[in-house]
């Protein structure tokens, strides 16, 4: 078996090779995903209440089901960006591929994946509610010693907070490396089911989450001059960042021969 795997130069030089004279589709592509998000987006934010822990439990439930139906999405452009790292010329329409081929694979293997990002968001969403209301405390204080004993009180809170945000961060990053190379899988391998696929991604990741780690970070800096641009560096870089992932799944699969 031949590890020699391909730096994240290599991976980049690649994409960036692959990508000429497709950048208008997958510009496109990219545009029309968003659009077909931001409703949904803008419909949650109108239905989240503020104030109540049952708010925090409802915004829970919406982030669970709006996870659940962009997995098409995010499916959708694994099919994008394959093809086009395997030299091939992906189409605007293929951004809706999974809705009509292996829908109930993706609506499986999406829930277990919101199910993650959702629960390890959770406990720090609470303690923020709690923390909250602590501060608002503060705020209604009738006297400075009663405002004194509501900031000891919510310190532990903040702390709590702050523990919780950071293992949900660590817990979600951990989770999206092991299965990052699921929807390449299936699309690959039609003929596993959602949990066949689940765990041969694990499989896959072994040993390699630290390099796919790095590649992440490494488009940071991109990220912030992108962001400088007012958001319009960000339609050359995710499609950048999306054709190098499909790379970095073409290598490592032809590296380990075949999925376990």
């Amino acid at each position: 078996m031949n590890n020699n795997y391909l730096s994240s130069s290599s991976l980049k030089a690649k994409a960036r090779g692959q990508l000429l004279g497709k950048y208008r589709i997958v510009i496109c592509v990219f545009l029309l995903h968003a659009i077909c998000i931001v409703p949904f987006t803008l419909a949650i934010t109108a239905l989240t209440e503020s104030g109540t822990l049952g708010a925090v439990f409802f915004n829970s439930i919406l982030t669970f089901l709006f996870q659940l139906f962009t997995g098409f999405f995010i499916a959708g452009e694994a099919y994008v960006y394959l093809k086009a790292a395997c030299n091939q010329t992906p189409l605007v329409s293929d951004l809706f591929h999974c809705f009509k081929e292996d829908s109930q694979k993706v609506v499986h293997i999406q829930a277990v994946l919101a199910a993650i990002s959702v629960l390890s968001a959770l406990p720090a969403s609470i303690a923020g509610y709690f923390m909250s209301r602590s501060f608002l405390g503060i705020l209604l204080g009738v006297s400075s010693k009663g405002a004194a004993e509501n900031v000891s009180s919510g310190a532990p809170l903040v702390l709590a907070w702050v523990v919780l945000f950071l293992l949900g961060t660590v817990i979600e990053i951990f989770a999206d490396l092991l299965f990052s190379q699921v929807y390449y899988l299936m699309l690959d391998f039609p003929e596993y089911t959602a949990p066949q696929l689940l765990k041969t991604s694990v499989q896959l990741m072994k040993g390699s989450k630290g390099r796919l780690f790095y590649i992440w970070i490494s488009f940071i800096p991109l990220l912030m001059l992108a962001g400088l641009s007012f958001g319009i560096g960000f339609l050359w870089l995710f499609p950048y960042t999306q054709a190098v992932a499909a790379n970095f799944y073409l290598d490592l699969i032809n590296k380990r021969g075949h999925a376990s």
